[in-house]
């Protein structure tokens, strides 16, 4: 296991027991939570320059079930996702979440199944009901 896979255990490990990440919670900068999706900073952003709705965004991505399982990586793949935002092309969270978030900035979320993929899920990758953890990072964007 390496010390990104451990990170993202004492993350999953702190949400299952209702108590902060010890070691994980140092390196994070801050968090808020927002529609109720928690975002964790790993890596503040510029901090200036944020996604507005119906621009193109750029990410690396790794998605979690709560149970650990990887679902999904852009990074495995080693090729950026792009997408526009607040439009509906991706999941509610990523909507809410990555438009609060700045050039450059790193972070966990926790989106609750309401606003991942419900009750029914995406089967068979994604059991329904399910809360998501991402790690995402914004690499860039740009307006149409």
């Amino acid at each position: 296991m390496n010390d990104h896979d451990d990170k993202i255990e004492q993350l999953i490990f702190s949400q299952e027991n209702n108590r902060s990440p010890t070691r994980a919670d140092e390196e994070m900068k801050g968090s808020e939570e927002s529609f109720g999706v928690l975002l964790r900073t790993i890596k503040p952003g510029d901090g200036t320059n944020f996604p507005k709705k119906g621009d193109t965004c750029r990410v690396h991505y790794e998605g979690f079930l709560e149970n650990k399982t990887k679902f999904d990586s852009s990074r495995s793949r080693n090729q950026s996702f792009c997408f526009p935002l607040g439009v509906g092309a991706v999941i509610k969270g990523w909507d809410i979440s990555i438009g609060r978030m700045s050039r450059g900035q790193v972070a966990y979320l926790t989106i609750p199944a309401m606003l991942g993929y419900g009750e029914f899920g995406h089967p068979p990758i994604i059991p329904g009901g399910s809360s998501l953890l991402f790690e995402i990072e914004l690499i860039d964007f740009m307006s149409p």
